[in-house]
């Protein structure tokens, strides 16, 4: 989870190329109510990859600049 004083995503996967250092994020935004047609989720945006300075499905920056964010990342245990 990434949560700000601003937004909160759940953030699903990274791709980061090595070479160039540039970066995508698979994103959820939890905020989507509605039916569950997931070609209109798709194309809203709800579930995307997204770049550093994408928009975010409901409008505005995907992270805002001067806005701090926490990250939740959890670990899988080491034992069963």
């Amino acid at each position: 989870m990434v949560g700000g004083g601003v937004l909160a995503y759940t953030l699903l996967g990274v791709a980061w190329h090595e070479a160039t250092g540039e970066a995508a994020f698979l994103i959820l935004d939890p905020h989507y109510t509605g039916g569950e047609d997931l070609r209109k989720i798709q194309a809203g945006s709800w579930v995307a990859w997204k770049r550093p300075g994408d928009s975010a499905a409901a409008g505005g920056p995907l992270f805002v600049a001067d806005a701090f964010y926490n990250f939740l990342c959890p670990q899988r245990p080491t034992a069963v």
